[in-house]
This record gives C-alpha cells, structure tokens and sequence, in this order.
C-alpha cells in the first residue's frame, strides 16, 4: 500500500464549498477548513488534484507534526527528519515560516533552523530559487500553539497559473476565479454561454476546458516531479485522460481589438481556440444580445468593468442597465452570473441577483452574483440593494 498523507487544498477565502465539490468528484473525503479542504491519501491522489482542481491554488502535503517549544528543540528535531526522502539534492529549496500562539516566534529563526538541518542532510548549503530556476521546493513551517507542522508544495507554481495565459490584459481575473464562476453559474455543457467583457478570454477558455473535460492542470509540469516523494508511475496513470469531443457553444467579444486577440492566442495555447465564437464588439453590438438569433438556452458569464458605488453621477451606471435589459431580452432560457465589486452597482442591471461567494481579487473584495432558472425579473427593491 502506497504512504498515505494529510493533504491540504488551498483556495481563495469563499471557494470552499466549490473546491469541497470538486474533490468529492474525485472520490475525496474532504474536511473543509477556512482557506481550503484537508484530506487523506497518496502522492498519486495529490498529483490527481494538482491536475484536475480547478478552484485550488496549492495542494499542500504534510512531511510532519512535532511540538516543539524553543529554537533548541526546533533544531533538533530538525535534524533528525528524512529529508532525503522528502527533496532532491540540488533542487533549490524555498522556505517559508509562520507563527501565532507560540513561543518559537522569530520566523527568520525558524527558517535558519530548517536550512541547517536540511543542509546537513545533504551535506550542501541549500540553494535558494534563483530568476531562471523552474524547479523549487517550497517548504511551509507552521507554528501553532507550540506544535510546529512542516508541509511542502506538490507543484511549483500556484495552480492558477493554468499556463495559457501569457497576455493577461488589463486587470486580468485569476483563473481559479473564472472557474469558480463559471460552475457557481450553474453552466453545463448542453447550454450556450456567452461573456461580452471577455478580456483575455479567461471565463470563455475554462468554460471550454470544463465543457470538453480537460483538467485545469494540463499544460503544467508534472506536480511533485520536483520532490523525491514524486511518483512517475502514479502520475503516468493520472495523467491519462480522453476529452469529450462535445460540440459547444460559447461566444466571446469585447470592444477592445487587442483584448479579443489576446483571447485568441490564450485559446489556442490552451487548446480551446475551435470552441469559441470570438467577436470585436461592444455589448451593443454582440450578436446574441441583439436583434438577431441566439441559442434558446444559456448563461451570460461575465466580469463587467467595476466603477464606483452607486451614489451621484456614475459613468458605468448606463453599461449596467444596457447588460440587465439585453440579458432580459434573451427570454427565460437565459440566466446570469455576474462578477461584481459594486453590488448595488451590478444590483442596477434589475436582475434577480443572489450571492454565490464572496472573495478577493487583487486587494478588493468581489462577489459572484448569479440568477437562478426562471426567476423573472428584479423588483425595485431587490435591484438596488446589497448582499
């Protein structure tokens, strides 16, 4: 029987239901926790995540548990760890310390203390990452009421980091967050999608991802490859699976001509390019929320420009009553999920919008705002206020 493991999956703060859901796909006993979900398995289970999560941004593998109340202590027992079970000799090695409620509280001193015991095991100074290196260990040591746990990234890099997206635009949205979207939407495969704000494509290229069953983590490197805990026979079987050649229907436009090439080569890399409906338009140009034809049934998924709460004259107020009419018009086979920073500016489109979760996205706090399936139109008073 393969080492079992505690694991921990960790998200942005609000995504833990999704990410609860997405482990349990994977045939998970999930503990959600804030911050993330903690669990039980294998290194293989954890190179399966790495792949297949898409709310994720760190799979977090636990080396150990000790109580330890001084530096001294901390330094013996670091001593006798197995790192050479753990890490590769001449990976570089990133480490990283956090304290609350103990009395080893000096971060730096605790991050000297590793490096010592992981340089004597491999009887070399340990490497920190350089610009260049692609391949780091990065160990976390997390002191909590006296009792040190160290754990280690099972990839490189965060998993948001799909790999497809080297021109991000303007405020570009993480990737785990268009996927949140997207499946807080409640979009399958059988719907039509559309996102008129399309940016550097990031909603309509996970949605494609999701529709065609393509693992979030497929263009990454193989996670744990840069561990000595790495398992390549494992990770030859996780890493084998068939897309669904399912037609789609997704369409994206934006007004901005480089945002819309953007998205083209985004899509291409990502290999979702032939699923996409791509147009330069404004939203009152966008076909399918014109006067011409549009799938009876889908969801407009979108992240709108956010502006200023509402209070005086607001330039974006017009753009967020055109989206709430359009939507409307495109009769009840339609609904909505709207990133937003401003409720009750996004509350102005007169959709019957409820939250979904509530996160941060580069130092501000946004909300998924969504409706549900024949819900008619927004009263008044549901229009404009907030969650």
């Amino acid at each position: 029987m393969s080492m079992q493991f505690e694991l921990f999956a960790a998200c942005q703060p609000g995504l833990e239901p999704l990410l609860t859901a997405e482990l349990q796909a994977l045939g998970v006993a999930p503990r959600p926790l804030a911050g993330g979900v903690a669990f039980r398995g294998d290194m293989q289970l954890a190179q399966r995540c790495c792949l297949w999560l898409g709310t994720a941004s760190h799979v977090l593998l636990r080396l150990c548990e000790m109580p330890c109340r001084a530096l001294g202590e901390l330094q013996r027992k670091a001593a006798q760890l197995p790192w050479r079970s753990w890490l590769r000799p001449a990976v570089p090695v990133r480490l990283h310390a956090t304290s609350r409620g103990s009395r080893v509280y000096h971060t730096d001193a605790i991050v000297e203390r590793l490096e010592q015991a992981i340089a004597n095991a491999f009887g070399a100074p340990v490497r920190s990452p350089a610009a260049g290196d692609e391949a780091f260990a990065t160990v976390h040591a997390r002191f909590r009421d006296d009792v040190c746990m160290l754990s280690v990234d099972v990839t490189t890099t965060p998993l948001h980091r799909r790999g497809y997206r080297l021109d991000g635009r303007k405020a570009p949205l993480r990737e785990d967050l268009a996927h949140a979207l997207v499946l807080a939407s409640g979009w399958t495969a059988d719907l039509a999608l559309l996102d008129p704000f399309c940016g550097s494509g990031t909603i309509a290229i996970e949605a494609a991802a999701l529709g065609l069953g393509l693992p979030p983590g497929r263009l990454r490197p193989p996670p744990g490859e840069h561990l000595a805990l790495f398992d390549a026979d494992g990770w030859a079987q996780v890493r084998d699976f068939a897309p669904q050649p399912l037609p789609l229907q997704i369409a994206a436009s934006d007004r901005d001509e480089g945002a819309v090439a953007a998205t083209r080569d985004n899509a291409e890399r990502a290999g979702v390019a032939a699923q996409l409906d791509l147009r330069h338009a404004a939203i009152s140009d966008q076909p399918w929320l014109g006067a011409g034809d549009h799938p009876a049934r889908g969801v407009v998924v979108t992240n709108p420009p956010f502006g200023r709460r509402i209070g005086g004259k607001n330039p974006l107020l017009p753009l967020y009553q055109t989206l709430g009419a359009r939507i409307e018009a495109l009769g009840d086979g339609w609904r909505a999920a709207i990133l937003a920073h401003d409720v009750r500016l996004a509350r102005r489109t007169a959709l019957p919008l409820r939250a979904a979760f509530t996160t941060r996205h580069g130092g501000l706090s946004i909300t998924a705002l969504v409706t549900d399936p024949g819900a008619g139109t927004a009263t008044d008073d549901t229009a404009t206020t907030g969650t």
